[in-house]
């Protein structure tokens, strides 16, 4: 009989559901608890900041007001999505840990994004990333970039959402709906009604439970294996601790070449040139904020990928000579994390649950964070300048504001939805999709690149790039 979950274990799961609505209310309504507490407490010094009345730049961008600490936590956590910790684990139990090459990577892309990609942005105060590439290239590139990075987030936040779903459901008989469901809910509803400001601290705050609930479930699969010095022996022995390839093969599936060349590209891609992340550098107070907190991400990243890997290490020790995949307890390896979880902590109370909770808090903070980047893209790379086209006038800002909300409703909405579609397909529907992210990013990085490095190229040129 396949373990399952207790009632506390849901218990502590909605508490964290429940905390990340909270903050999102705090944030929309900041002024008026202030005030309130104020009005009740009269003696007590509250030192309430008085914000600017919500609106689209309040919404999006923070009033551009924003400090080093969440915005650190926030461009670290956008990109940790549940798919990546899963996937991590498992890449270390099967092969290793060629995978900390990518370091190198992180030490060449980060700088490049602080001080090339970043300061292009931020000191022209855009509102959008492909706004530049309207001065740059022009109307039908800018256009373009927007419906391509639409496609591709759409897709990639609905993958967040069900990966998890899927191995959690796989290994513990959680319903796919309900995790679904719940996480996407609470998500679009922080983000839509809290704004930038909720995201990046409820991402801070995720990305505390991320770090800590694996660091801990780590340690407790380390003292059932026997402690670091049996461990070690067990991985060494099984050669998962293996000297680096060096070949130049580009066939092979990791060298240190492959995974720092093609490291190097993959984070520039999502650091350099992805809306969602740029949106943070843009809502950060000065530009030397928003340089460091790019730079910060080197030993931050760096660490989190030695812990990730590690934990596979330490699920590999404890399964040594008893594959679960081959004795058909498991289907695929990416459900080896939560599989562990569930048999090792079975009976034990909030374990289970502290772990589920650091899953959704992956998803949770790539949810978030990409639906406020849709919304943004939407409005102000395609609905005001088609507005303006057709009317000669920009809309409100009331309107702005509500079209600002809806738009991040919607968003939520059709991602949830896709999730769900993601259930009545076939697996290779994961393979297809996250082919399709990293084809899509590829290119406008290309454009990006261009625009910054290459004066000479024109539009034209620029729409080669998609064409091929």
């Amino acid at each position: 009989m396949s373990p399952t979950f207790h009632w506390s274990d849901y218990l502590i799961f909605a508490i964290s559901l429940i905390c990340y609505s909270l903050i999102g209310i705090y944030h929309r309504y900041h002024d008026v608890i202030f005030e309130k507490l104020t009005s009740c407490f009269p003696g007590i010094n509250f030192k309430l900041k008085v914000r600017k009345k919500m609106n689209v730049e309040e919404l999006f961008l923070g009033d551009r007001n924003l400090t080093l600490l969440p915005i650190v936590g926030s461009v670290m956590a956008s990109f940790l999505s549940a798919v990546a910790i899963l996937g991590t684990a498992s890449e270390a139990y099967q092969c290793g840990i060629q995978f900390i090459l990518l370091v190198g990577g992180y030490c060449i892309a980060f700088p490049l994004a602080a001080y090339v990609y970043m300061p292009v942005f931020y000191k022209l105060r855009l509102n959008s990333a492909h706004e530049y590439l309207e001065m740059r290239f022009g109307k039908l590139v800018r256009w373009t970039t927007s419906l391509v990075f639409l496609l591709q987030m759409t897709v990639y936040i609905a993958l967040a959402l069900y990966a998890p779903a899927l191995a959690f459901s796989q290994v513990s008989g959680l319903p796919i709906w309900i995790s679904i469901l719940s996480t996407g809910l609470v998500a679009t509803f922080y983000t839509a009604f809290g704004g930038i400001r909720a995201v990046v601290w409820i991402d801070l705050f995720q990305l505390i439970v991320l770090i800590s609930g694996l660091c801990l479930i780590t340690l407790l699969i380390t003292l059932k294996v026997g402690g670091f010095q049996r461990l070690w022996g067990i991985v060494i022995n099984g050669q998962r601790v293996q000297s680096f390839d060096f070949s130049t093969d580009p066939f092979k599936r990791h060298t240190l070449w492959t995974l720092i060349i093609g490291g190097t590209g993959l984070v520039l891609s999502i650091f350099g040139a992805n809306q969602t992340q740029i949106q943070r550098y843009l809502a950060c107070r000065d530009l030397k904020t928003a340089r460091r907190a790019i730079l910060l991400n080197i030993p931050l990243t760096s660490g989190f990928l030695a812990v990730q890997l590690f934990t596979g290490l330490a699920i590999y020790a404890y399964f040594a000579g008893c594959d679960p995949v081959l004795n058909g307890s498991i289907k695929r390896y990416d459900q080896i994390l939560p599989y562990i979880v569930m048999i090792l902590f079975d009976g034990v109370v909030l374990v289970r649950g502290i772990f589920l909770s650091v899953i959704f808090a992956a998803a949770l903070s790539t949810v978030s964070s990409g639906i406020n980047s849709l919304a943004n893209v939407c409005l102000e790379d395609l609905i005001r300048p088609l507005y303006r086209h057709c009317k000669h006038v920009d809309i409100s800002e009331r309107v702005k504001y509500r079209l600002a909300l809806f738009l991040g409703i919607l968003f939520g909405t059709l991602t949830v939805s896709l999730a769900f579609i993601f259930t009545l397909s076939s697996s290779h529907i994961l393979q297809i999709s996250f082919s399709l992210f990293g084809a899509i990013g590829g290119p406008i990085l290309t454009v990006f690149t261009a625009g910054i490095f290459f004066p000479c190229i024109n539009a034209e040129v620029s729409k080669v790039d998609y064409v091929h």
